[in-house]
């Protein structure tokens, strides 16, 4: 199986499932099991709702792949659904209302939730198959992937592995800031040489009261236009290299610890900032990594067993698609029959 799919099959866990009645023409088949256009068309509508402008895009091959893509999902998670009633896995209503319960919790009341179901272009009864379908994936996943495990070997050999590059902590310092900010940034105004200029005098009479012996995070508190770090004296916490634009991250790494620095011109405005305090490269320790490199191997482990069996799944059963907008799931490395050849078009009752 070619592992370029993976990705369709990795996004099952997320496909709504949804029963619908009425004629609609048959697109794909697997063991029996039919796949309908008119499921199809409702995720692509429902995509669609998503989207600000109300269109996913203009371009015939991208919505081919989408589709192909939702095709390949729903296959998938119908290869689960009969894969759990073999196995008697089952999600009870309870479960599902009790999830539906919290969800609907969020909303200020029953109305609300329904009109944001309706925003979403889906209804209660397709929200309430897409929890059913996701607590059966999830409970399958459990079960398939339970007795994954990682060694401590492979922990400290990725650590070894990567030590250099992914557990590398760059120079960082501890920084505060007072920003005067440009009208138009503040209100999408017009930028004008007026409003500049007024930006300019208010951080300069901050400048003032700084070399008069004021505290840097008492005016911070009182004068800084980013509200956000303001409250908290201006404490922007800790900073990287490249993470703050270009004319700020330039003065702000040219500072010694306890340096307060002249006025700096970013796009946002003015601004005068303090460093702190600071942090030189160096590589965390296996011991601080430990926990997170072991975490990431064991979800990493369980992704790889989930995808094996997903495979497994799709390589004991026979596919085929009877649309020229096709799935991938019967390329494969081990010869398996492809079905294009023997693509025609139903109508189901």
């Amino acid at each position: 199986m070619k592992r370029s799919v993976i990705c369709i099959i990795m996004l099952l866990i997320f496909v709504f499932v949804f029963l619908f009645a009425g004629c609609s023409k048959t697109i794909a088949r697997v063991d029996g099991i039919e796949i309908k256009q008119k499921e199809v068309d409702t995720y692509i509508n429902f995509y669609k709702k998503q989207s600000t402008d109300g269109e996913l895009t203009q371009n015939e091959e991208e919505l081919k792949t989408l589709e192909a893509n939702i095709i390949d999902s729903l296959i998938v998670t119908r290869l689960l659904e009969k894969y759990a009633e073999e196995n008697n896995i089952t999600v009870s209503s309870e479960e599902v209302d009790k999830q539906m319960g919290v969800i609907i919790g969020t909303y200020p009341s029953e109305e609300d939730f329904e009109k944001g179901l309706k925003d979403m272009g889906i209804d209660k009864k397709f929200l309430v198959n897409y929890f059913r379908s996701l607590m059966l994936s999830s409970k399958i996943f459990n079960i398939v992937t339970a007795d994954t495990t990682v060694t401590e070997d492979e922990v400290k050999q990725y650590y070894e592995d990567n030590k250099n590059t992914l557990f590398l902590v760059p120079v960082r310092v501890k920084a505060s800031h007072i920003l005067s900010i440009f009208p138009w940034v503040e209100d999408n105004s017009e930028e004008t040489e007026e409003g500049r200029e007024e930006a300019l005098e208010k951080i300069k009479r901050v400048e003032d009261k700084l070399k008069d012996g004021g505290d840097f995070e008492d005016l911070a508190r009182q004068y800084s236009n980013d509200t956000t770090s303001a409250e908290k004296g201006g404490d922007l916490g800790f900073i990287s290299k490249g993470q703050m634009v270009e004319e700020f991250d330039k003065a702000l790494f040219s500072l010694d610890v306890g340096e307060v620095s002249e006025i700096v011109e970013t796009k946002y405005g003015f601004h005068i900032i303090k460093v702190y305090d600071r942090q030189e490269e160096h590589i965390q320790k296996f011991d601080e990594v430990e926990e997170s490199i072991n975490t990431y191997l064991l979800n990493l482990h369980k992704a790889e067993k989930w995808e094996d069996f997903i495979f497994s799944l799709i390589e004991e059963v026979n596919i085929e698609y009877f649309t020229d907008v096709e799935g991938t799931l019967n390329s494969t490395d081990t010869g398996t029959e492809d079905n294009t050849d023997t693509r025609t078009e139903e109508e189901s009752e």
